[in-house]
């Protein structure tokens, strides 16, 4: 059109032409962008103010992360995007050549290193046929909103289609264990690059690369990785606590502090904690060794196969700043993003581990006949050496003979050492000698560790809070709800201080736990009074509340969880090292009062703060003796390194009655050295039932945390809460509606509205303005009177008679008007009449009379005329029907919607409005 008009201007239908292109396009434009504000207003309307990622992305720094505009190649900084992406990608064409390592010396290493072999029945796990339901298990974990592979297939589309693809997806998955050939889709990846924490972001290799694979892969290499769960859980040692099922990065934490704490008492021993890095450890691990050990250790020939033909062939994209380089080939490591490589390292690295176990030339720290010499959450490799001079250059060599074979490399730059005990001199003789340096403070899983414990508290807690303070500052200004910023709280400030609570428990007393709570209400309240009470607002939501977390009780729960090694006795490595230097059986610390005679007992960074966090909720947990009580365990004298029978009395009692008894000694003389151990324990009994006695069943501590594998710290919170806040069952707030309307309210009413009417809706604002009535939030010229002393108490409205909370909402005489235009107009709606009851209209509470169709349009448009007459709180003015309808109009229509996106059936919403539709068609 416009080469036509170039040619011939005067050319009318042309120029007519090109008019009426330009009016679509506008319209188009016009559409497009009224549609995005549509679904910007339902993405406020249902993720504004609740967990999720709407909030996250809402106070999250603002930095540009994703973006790369510039990078350093050798002196110069280079900011064209083309010449970027070409250092990148010959960057990782680099890094993803070929080893130098040979498949004889990869043979010739692992022939000397006898692999331990997999057990028969393991095999069979490894290599039985992929089913149907370990297929749909894999397709139901998938999360919704990553982002996909080349493919674009989404994780959406293959729950939405779970049936129809199932079965074609297990014959596929079927047949690469059989033939150990995969389809050329799964060989590609586009890799993302993610900025290293407190990294220089101009240097290429501070990036991780995250592989985006094809979802359909993932399926099988997730129904892969469980399985190779089942067999790695028996076959890695201990010491290696990531990606393994019941094993924590705390427990790698807890080892080195109590290490540190065993050298700081014994000043003769000179040791040395060396935090090794390894270079780009998952890139750079060779196949033919990774492949090569799985044969050797035995794995399942059809697993194998699989293995083999994942790594056989690859290639890559790399994606900067949302543009693709071309592909090029990757010829090792394994790839952050697919299920299966974190497992597949750690196999491979502890092949590594299992060389420093058993290297006696390295020598670990010794406490009586125990060592302790390595920790390693996947490549985080923490040794803990005796012998410093000798031991770690030792080690160092025995991690680069495991490197030129396997791929991994020791970045001694940035391997740090920690020594206890050195002189100065011998501390630099120590760093000539491994090129290794001391460093005064290590970051280690997330916790800054230093050669005196002392330093634990100032290094991580006075520093996270210090964060977490000034990130309050900034959400402060941010214009967030109540519930809202209740919601922060849980899901940005509680993780942060749980991770150091269940890491280093340090602290002793709860003085500073309610400190940071006194801190997180003000905030919540921004600096204003507080108009609930902080027990009803930490209590749970099935009781009726906004469940903020209790720092003191998570505290306190996170204490008790690791008291669970003391009372279980299973873990001698960790009782024999964090108990190294205890006088009695742990059971009698806890029970029995022996901290009276031994004293010293608390003069531990870790044994102090748990004994106490006990004491203060010994009587909640076990009103009575408990029956995960080792009698023989707490009348021994403590020895280190003492092997014993640790049978509790739940094992040796038998119930009658007259109370428990100890069972006959010929029926369980296997759980005693002898005749005088039995009558020990007997006459111990005969003490406990004396003195508090025993309870027919185990107590709810003992099934839920003790015999409990799922979700402790959880339970254990409950427990406390439960305790803490059993006095507010029966709310103030309850109480005085009660007395407002004038009749009770049965307790069963309450209930239904916290945990069933009040999830009528998606939308928080909707919510808090329900619990926002519940607790009798709004200030009232007589509430306003008594806190400021204010002479008139008169309603703002009427102006005729005080102006408590419930003659503003319901018996002044506007407001009534207002509350009868609102039920007329709910008469037109249902077409039937029904009781205007107060607790109705103002709490959410609804009798049989509205139907139960019909109940969500009730709520909806009661919350929505609540919302209205709180927009004209301090006013005369009421809000009028018309914009009620209006109103109510945007809610359905953004309920529409949401729905929508939540692939809901549209019948519900159709069952839930369609009365409301016929009204609007009719009244407006």
């Amino acid at each position: 059109m416009k080469k036509k008009l170039t040619i011939n201007p005067s050319e009318e239908i042309a120029k007519q032409n090109i008019k009426i292109l330009q009016a679509k396009l506008s319209t188009i434009i016009d559409q497009e962008v009224e549609w995005k504000i549509k679904m910007m207003n339902q993405r406020t309307f249902e993720s504004a103010n609740k967990i999720g990622k709407y909030l996250a992305w809402q106070i999250r720094e603002r930095r540009k992360q994703n973006t790369i505009s510039k990078i350093r190649e050798g002196e110069r900084i280079v900011e064209e995007p083309k010449e970027i992406r070409k250092i990148f990608q010959k960057y990782y064409k680099d890094l993803y050549k070929r080893g130098k390592e040979t498949k004889q010396e990869i043979e010739h290493f692992l022939q000397e290193h006898h692999l331990k072999q997999i057990p028969k029945e393991e095999k069979e796990i490894l290599d039985q046929k992929i089913t149907q339901e370990e297929i749909k298990k894999a397709i139901k974990k998938m999360k919704n909103g990553k982002v996909p592979g080349p493919d674009g297939l989404s994780a959406k589309y293959y729950k939405t289609l779970s049936n129809q693809i199932s079965p074609v997806l297990g014959e596929v998955m079927n047949n690469i264990l059989k033939e150990g050939r995969i389809p050329n889709t799964w060989k590609e990846a586009y890799i993302t690059l993610i900025p290293k924490k407190e990294a220089d972001t101009l240097e290429v290799k501070n990036y991780r690369p995250i592989s985006l694979l094809n979802n359909d892969y993932k399926l099988f290499a997730d129904i892969m990785a469980e399985r190779l769960k089942k067999v790695l859980n028996n076959r890695i040692h201990k010491d290696q606590t990531g990606f393994l099922p019941g094993r924590q990065l705390r427990d790698n934490v807890r080892n080195l502090i109590d290490i540190i704490e065993y050298l700081d008492m014994s000043i003769d021993r000179q040791a040395a904690l060396v935090f090794i890095d390894a270079e780009k450890a998952f890139d750079n691990i060779s196949w033919d060794f990774l492949k090569k050990s799985l044969e050797m250790m035995g794995m399942g020939e059809k697993f194998r196969k699989g293995i083999e033909a994942i790594y056989k062939e690859q290639k890559a994209k790399l994606v900067i700043n949302n543009t693709t380089t071309e592909y090029f080939s990757i010829y090792k490591g394994t790839r952050q993003g697919c299920p299966l490589s974190p497992l597949l390292f750690i196999t491979v690295l502890e092949i590594l581990n299992e060389r420093l176990r058993g290297a006696t030339e390295v020598t670990g720290v010794k406490v009586g006949k125990r060592e302790y010499k390595i920790k390693a959450f996947a490549d985080d490799i923490v040794l803990t050496l005796e012998d410093p001079k000798n031991s770690v250059k030792e080690a160092l060599q025995k991690i680069d003979e495991f490197g030129a074979v396997a791929g991994l490399k020791v970045n001694k730059n940035k391997t740090k050492m920690l020594v206890k005990n050195l002189t100065k001199e011998e501390m630099i003789d120590l760093e000539r000698r491994t090129e290794i340096a001391v460093a005064k403070k290590v970051k280690y899983l997330g916790i800054w560790v230093t050669a005196k414990n002392i330093n634990l508290y100032k290094d991580n807690y006075d520093a996270t809070w210090r964060i977490i303070k000034k990130d309050m500052e900034i959400w402060g200004r941010m214009k967030l709800s109540f519930l809202g910023r209740i919601a922060v709280v849980k899901m940005n400030i509680l993780p942060r201080m749980l991770f150091l609570f269940q890491t280093i428990p340090i602290l002793k007393g709860l003085k500073q736990c309610k400190e940071w709570q006194r801190a997180l209400a003000k905030y919540i309240w921004q600096g204003k009074r507080p108009r609930i009470k902080m027990k009803i607002l930490i209590d749970k939501k099935e009781r009726g509340v906004f469940s903020l977390p209790d720092l003191s009780l998570y505290y306190e729960a996170a204490c008790i969880l690791w008291l669970k090694d003391w009372i279980k006795l299973e873990n001698r490595e960790l009782l024999d090292l964090e108990g190294f230097n205890n006088r009695y059986g742990w059971h009698s610390y806890l029970w029995y009062g022996k901290v009276k005679v031994h004293k010293s007992f608390l003069d531990h960074i870790f044994r102090g703060p748990l004994y106490q966090a006990w004491e203060r909720n010994k009587n909640l947990l076990e009103r009575k003796t408990p029956w995960w009580i080792s009698p023989i365990e707490a009348l021994t004298v403590k020895k280190i390194n003492m092997e014993e029978i640790n049978a509790t009395y739940e094992e040796m009692l038998r119930k009658t009655d007259q109370g428990p008894k100890l069972r006959p000694y010929e029926e369980i003389k296997n759980l005693f050295t002898g005749w005088l151990q039995y009558h020990q324990v007997n006459d111990l009994l005969k003490e406990d039932k004396r003195k508090v006695g025993f309870d027919d069943k185990k107590s709810k501590f003992n099934i839920e945390v003790i015999e409990g594998k799922n979700k402790t710290l959880s339970r254990i919170y409950d427990i406390l809460l439960e305790w803490y806040t059993k006095d507010e069952e029966v709310k103030e707030a309850m109480i005085k509606w009660a007395i407002d309307f004038g009749y009770n309210i049965d307790f069963e009413r309450w209930i239904e509205v916290w945990n069933c009417n009040i999830k009528f809706t998606a939308c928080m604002a909707l919510r808090e303005n329900i619990w926002k009535m519940l607790y009798r939030w709004y200030h009232t010229p007589v509430k306003l009177a008594k806190m400021y002393r204010l002479k008139d108490k008169r309603c703002w409205k009427c102006g005729e008679v005080e102006g408590d909370l419930y003659h503003l909402w319901w018996t002044c005489k506007k407001v009534k008007g207002f509350w009868e235009s609102i039920y007329n107009e709910l008469k037109k709606i249902f077409k039937y009449t029904f009781p205007k009851r107060p607790e109705a209209f103002l709490l959410g509470m609804m009798d049989k009379e509205i139907k139960k169709e019909d109940r969500t349009i009730f709520l909806y448009a009661t919350t929505a005329a609540r919302i209205m007459l709180a927009q004209y709180w301090k006013v005369e003015t009421i809000p009028n029907i018309k914009d009620w309808q209006i109103r109510m109009v945007n809610y359905a229509e953004l309920d529409k919607l949401t729905g929508k996106i939540r692939d809901q059936d549209e019948q519900k919403f159709l069952k839930n409005w369609s009365k409301f539709w016929k009204y609007i068609g009719i009244n407006v």
